[in-house]
């Protein structure tokens, strides 16, 4: 069982996301990671993957609150907030985007990474200050996420993970 496209209940709004109509539809259906930082978490950001990696593509937007108390009230603030995102190609999972979503008080992210290949667990960048967000979509039938973050999902609880914690696995042909 993988949890798909949905955040609390509501159907993930890739477009709306993304901003780009041509890459939304290649994650419909697909699965969804939501990573967020509160602010004592560490702030710097790694890359899930290996892989090559696409320009960064910055969405202007505002800098709501990600907290999942302002997320109960409006699902679509990952889509009204800052955001900036690559992405991943790797033979084994495809298409990847990693996204970093500003939020109040931590509207700064700053791209550490050069180049165009990228190695797991390498930084990709970090948030100045405060909480915020890395979103990661995947593309249907690529990924599992593992069972205790599902079943704490489902319960409506956050789970702590920590970097280079495995958090699911590539689902095999």
């Amino acid at each position: 069982m993988c949890i798909r496209d949905r955040v609390k209940g509501h159907r993930f709004d890739n477009l709306s996301f993304l901003n780009n109509a041509d890459l939304a539809q290649n994650y419909l259906g697909g699965t969804l990671v939501i990573v967020r930082l509160a602010p004592p978490d560490y702030h710097r950001f790694h890359f899930p993957v290996s892989g090559s990696v696409s320009p960064n593509t910055q969405i202007d937007g505002d800098y709501y609150s990600v907290n999942p108390l302002a997320l109960r009230k409006m699902t679509e603030i990952f889509c009204l907030n800052k955001r900036e995102f690559t992405i991943l190609s790797n033979p084994l999972f495809g298409d990847d985007v990693m996204a970093e979503v500003g939020a109040t008080m931590a509207g700064s992210i700053v791209q550490t990474y050069t180049g165009d290949l990228a190695k797991k667990g390498e930084e990709k960048g970090y948030f100045k200050f405060g909480g915020s967000t890395v979103v990661l979509l995947f593309e249907k039938n690529k990924i599992c996420i593992d069972a205790d973050l599902l079943i704490n999902t489902l319960k409506g609880y956050e789970t702590g993970i920590k970097q280079g914690e495995k958090i699911g696995a590539m689902i095999t042909p």
